[in-house]
């Protein structure tokens, strides 16, 4: 049940309806409804009638298309969720809105009465809405009261007009950050020596202080400053991809966290199922698609294969780690939410100079193999080396765990990945008893800014080595599979991934 105290409270504080009465905001928190959104939830489609206002409370609404062409469930109503939209929000966008007490859907209320854009969730909102057939019949009992409405109309329509000058002006820039930097540059002349807007460019020159740059702009932009507010509304519209960027750096900084500041007693797999939680989490604020997930075999203990991608500089870290997100993605989108257990990866020694690196993986229980930097093996320390990763593999099978395993040892851009698959996985496959299935599946994009990329995953069909060749212990045999037969369709269905939409 809504306390009409307190939302009566809401509206009278609201800053955006300063034209509006008293008795104009009371009416509306008098019959003002409820309305949560899930991320990705549509609350009304380009085209259809105007119903009703929704004012923003919490959360934030994008103004623009919808990526896969879904059209979504909407327009929202009364109902606590509503209709989820394929594929969630899409990397462009018209317009982002945090601002509190927005009246969203105000596009419909004026001729010819339909939404010229559609509007979605980008994250958990929730918003009060005023029927349209309540505000009509104010607008007939009361003329002054309409009056009043149109001119709150007319001003947010020129904040449109203002945010189509803001975009010719910044438009040119390939990167949002450099394009608020030209915005405050081409309104310096009208802000205070002392506005905290000069600030903000430097801010959004370093990742840690990106955040920073957020909250100021917030601050500016319920400041008591009209000209400097409606500066940082546009600079807040033209971050729309950054704030999500922001979104999944902060969840690297959870990610991180959950493992490496994890409790001493913990367990290696609780540990890694932490990790893949914190991960579900991340990914959620991502658009991705995944193909194939009927293709993976009813029960865990099998060798992944994952092609491997460079990581986008955006990800690195403060102490200088960067998380690989493509077979962390495998791991927890894939695995972890199809069989609740968090697998175990193959992953390179820290070297020397990584303390992040180390801390991380240290207390996930994970296959280490040594890294290229302490030189070339002799053949007996490669002889030793293999049979260790072998039995710390084949135990790990045994156990019931996924072990992933990138075959390319380093990774690379999404063209023309993979490159050379190793060999080392197949050759375990092959000699152990009884024989897992290997699962190959194929990642694109996540070597690209994650506002901008659609991260697609393509499960291929399990085999096991011995369906593939006549002795799955001949190394010779083994190498013609993996070369001429197998990276080429991997290749294949890298570029199914990279076409996902």
């Amino acid at each position: 049940m809504r306390d009409l105290v307190a939302v009566r409270r809401w509206f009278a504080g609201l800053a955006l309806l300063e034209q509006l009465h008293d008795g104009d905001r009371d009416l509306f928190a008098e019959h003002a409804t409820w309305v949560t959104l899930p991320p990705g939830a549509r609350l009304h489609g380009e085209g259809e009638w105007g119903t009703a206002l929704w004012f923003l409370v919490e959360g934030e609404i994008v103004l623009g298309p919808v990526s896969g062409g879904g059209t979504g469930a909407g327009p929202a109503g009364d109902k606590e969720t509503d209709g989820l939209v394929d594929g969630g929000v899409d990397g462009i966008v018209r317009r982002s809105v945090t601002t509190p007490g927005y009246p969203v859907g105000w596009d419909g209320m004026v001729r010819p009465d339909r939404h010229r854009w559609d509007a979605h969730a980008a994250s958990r909102t929730r918003l009060l809405r005023v029927d349209r057939e309540v505000i009509d019949a104010a607008c007939r009992s009361d003329e002054t009261f309409a009056a009043r409405l149109y001119e709150l109309l007319l001003w947010l329509a020129g904040g449109q007009l203002r945010r189509q000058h803001t975009r010719l002006v910044t438009g040119r820039y390939d990167e949002e950050t450099d394009a608020v930097a030209a915005l405050v540059a081409h309104h310096a002349e009208e802000l205070r020596v002392t506005s905290p807007l000069h600030r903000i460019p430097g801010y959004l020159r370093s990742r840690p202080t990106v955040v920073d740059a957020f909250r100021a702009l917030e601050v500016i932009r319920d400041g008591p400053e009209a000209v400097e507010a409606e500066i940082a509304r546009e600079a807040l519209d033209v971050l729309a991809g950054v704030r999500r960027e922001l979104r999944v750096y902060m969840g690297l900084q959870r990610v991180y966290e959950a493992v490496a500041s994890a409790p001493a007693d913990l367990r290696p797999e609780e540990v890694r199922a932490r990790s893949c939680r914190a991960l579900v989490d991340l990914f959620a604020h991502t658009e991705y698609r995944i193909a194939g997930l009927d293709r993976l075999p009813p029960s865990p203990g099998n060798v992944v294969l994952c092609n491997h991608l460079d990581s986008h500089p955006g990800n690195r870290l403060p102490n200088g780690f960067s998380l690989i997100l493509d077979t962390h993605f495998v791991s927890s989108m894939i695995l972890y939410r199809t069989y609740g257990r968090a697998p175990v990866r193959v992953v390179r020694d820290s070297h020397w100079h990584e303390a992040g690196h180390a801390r991380y993986y240290a207390r996930l229980g994970y296959v280490m193999v040594p890294s290229s930097e302490v030189g070339p093996p002799t053949p007996e320390q490669r002889a030793e080396r293999y049979e260790r990763f072998v039995a710390e593999a084949s135990a790990t099978l045994r156990a019931g765990d996924d072990l992933v395993v990138c075959p390319e040892g380093r990774p690379g851009p999404t063209a023309g990945s993979p490159a050379r698959l190793r060999l080392g996985a197949f050759r375990l496959a092959g000699r152990l008893d009884p024989e897992p299935l290997v699962v190959p599946v194929a990642v694109a994009n996540f070597d690209q800014r994650l506002s901008r990329a659609v991260l697609g995953a393509v499960v291929a069909e399990p085999f096991r080595m011995s369906d593939v060749v006549t002795d799955p212990t001949d190394p010779e045999q083994v190498a013609r599979f993996v070369d001429d037969d197998l990276t080429p369709r991997y290749r294949g269905w890298v570029r199914e991934a990279a076409a996902l939409r």
